[in-house]
């Protein structure tokens, strides 16, 4: 198995700071962290990884019948071949993969989850969509059974991102899109609990916006409870966090606010 790692090194040599890595969600790859979080965090000093799992982006295999062990086998790959353990990075779906990797036992210093699955799986976001966002649900079944070229860009602007998003950004993402494997989008309904190891505390962020239309704010909360985790949701703010024009420096800026008072705990 070879895995697409976007890598960029901290601005800062010889930095203290453990390293990051991200994980995509659903539907997209490691380019999605490229225009905006990577350069960030890397201009304040930490050094930087996304990967794409397997079949998604520039990585090897096949996406259509993976599995979220498979996916979780793919970033565990990754963190176990750093030198130092990282702080996991995931969004949505990628929130839920990485929480899996904590719960396996694989070292890692930290744990941020963006708009992520919370630990019980989506039963509440179809529950959600269906009654706030019934197009956005259709419009995902067409994603899933026929690909990006027939969904609605306007719907996935309004699923994705905040009115202040350009469309032009919209377009060059949904030219990125791509099917999402179908096993695992059957068992993100209700996957199996990722239980925090025993005896370890992980630390750990959540960051939501209650203006998601895929995860309801219980969402976020659930998985804060769940992992003993600091949690904020902010304002106004959609599912699309590291990618909205808008939103994704007030997240970053969460993130490093964190960062920093880990660094100085």
């Amino acid at each position: 198995m070879t895995l697409e790692v976007i890598h960029v090194p901290a601005a800062a040599v010889g930095d203290s700071h453990p390293p990051l890595l991200f994980v995509h969600g659903s539907y997209c790859a490691a380019w999605i962290w490229a225009d905006t979080f990577l350069p960030f965090f890397a201009g304040q000093g930490y050094e930087c990884r996304a990967l794409s799992l397997r079949g998604h982006g520039g990585s090897s295999g096949s996406v259509e019948w993976a599995s979220l062990a498979d996916y979780v086998a793919d970033v565990a790959l990754l963190v176990d071949s750093l030198d130092r353990p990282p702080i996991l990075i995931g969004h949505s779906m990628g929130g839920l993969i990485a929480q899996h990797v904590v719960a396996a036992g694989h070292p890692v210093a930290g744990l941020v989850m963006l708009a992520s699955t919370p630990p019980s799986g989506l039963g509440s976001s179809s529950l959600h969509m269906m009654a706030h966002a019934p197009d956005v649900l259709f419009q995902l079944g067409l994603l899933q059974s026929l690909g990006p070229g027939v969904v609605s860009a306007a719907i996935m602007h309004r699923a994705l991102f905040s009115d202040q998003t350009d469309p032009a950004h919209v377009a060059w993402m949904m030219d990125h899109l791509q099917k999402e494997s179908t096993r695992v989008s059957a068992e993100l309904l209700m996957p199996p609990r990722p239980w925090p190891p025993a005896g370890t505390a992980v630390p750990a962020l959540v960051i939501g916006g209650d203006a998601d239309k895929f995860l309801p704010v219980s969402a976020f909360t659930e998985t804060a409870h769940h992992w003993r985790a600091e949690l904020h949701v902010l304002p106004g703010a959609p599912h699309g966090l590291m990618a909205d024009q808008h939103y994704w420096r007030p997240c970053a800026a969460l993130i490093l606010d964190w960062l920093t008072r880990q660094s100085d705990a």
